[in-house]
């Protein structure tokens, strides 16, 4: 999740994204301001979600986040309907500031996580440097047949843990550039995990990506102002921590003014991997309290 929240779909980082990029200075240091953001995706597979969050700041310093949102992959595919909630503080020390979080993800009858997850950053006028990491409860259910052919549910248990950073430079007066990495550890060999195979293919779709089993992760972007739009272009890649398959995607977004307190953001993208590649959209309103 591309964003340093890492949250539970490429959908959400890309909402929260534009959510940061699209605020004013002056709205972001404001005590009482809020942004709301309603977000929808969907990629030629049929896999889709919807997510809605909304950012308040309690002070001028400190900003909460919730979210909540929906995934589904059809059978032919992953097979889950996921449901997500995410929850923040973001405080600000001048130049230097933390973010802690607690997300919740999955389907009770596919895979369940719990996670927590933080982060400090440093922020200058032409840099900002974020330094994460987070933490992975993972469930999968499944069922075994018993020597007299009853039926036994039992549950997988699978730790994990990420580390990632992130850098955003401003180039030029209407240029910024995205860099980011972020790197993946398991308690136990994933082969071994029941259904595995199964729960793989969530790395072949663009919408649940960030909750799979990943390896590594890298992106690069690069966004630039066009007047009061905003035109961002974005690279990454993934590895599977299962099978070594890569997974790329490449997308653009523009952001549009349309109203005095709203954005309308319109993002198109292609994602490949070693099982094919197809394309996803999506659309992003954000609305803002000043």
């Amino acid at each position: 999740m591309r964003y340093p929240l890492w949250v539970c779909s490429g959908l959400l980082a890309w909402l929260v994204a534009g959510q940061v990029k699209a605020q004013s200075a002056a709205t972001a240091e404001t005590s009482g301001s809020w942004a709301l953001g309603l977000a929808g995706q969907v990629d030629e597979d049929s896999n889709d979600s919807l997510l809605a969050t909304i950012n308040w700041g309690v002070t001028r310093s400190t900003w909460l986040s919730f979210t909540v949102g929906q995934s589904t992959s059809p059978p032919d595919q992953a097979d889950v309907q996921v449901e997500t909630f995410v929850a923040t503080v973001d405080h600000r020390f001048d130049t230097v500031g933390f973010m802690l979080g607690f997300e919740r993800w999955g389907d009770p009858a596919a895979l369940e996580t719990d996670d927590l997850l933080g982060s400090v950053y440093f922020a200058r006028a032409r840099w900002r440097l974020a330094l994460g990491y987070e933490t992975r409860d993972i469930e999968i259910p499944f069922t075994l047949t018993g020597p007299f052919g009853n039926t036994l549910q039992r549950t997988a248990e699978v730790s994990g843990d990420r580390y990632g950073v992130d850098l955003r430079l401003s180039l030029a007066q209407r240029w910024r550039l995205f860099l980011g990495a972020a790197d993946y550890g398991y308690e136990r060999d994933l082969n071994v995990v029941p259904r595995i195979d199964r729960l793989n293919l969530l790395s072949a779709s663009t919408l649940t990506l960030a909750n799979s089993f990943l390896d590594d992760e890298r992106s690069v972007g690069v966004e630039r102002d066009l007047g009061r739009k905003l035109l961002t272009a974005r690279y990454t890649t993934d590895h599977s921590a299962i099978d070594n398959s890569k997974f790329e995607t490449v997308d653009l977004a523009l952001l549009l003014p349309i109203g005095l307190r709203m954005d309308l953001e319109v993002n198109l993208g292609n994602g490949r991997s070693d099982f094919g590649s197809g394309m996803y959209g999506g659309l992003l309103l954000l609305i803002y309290s000043r």
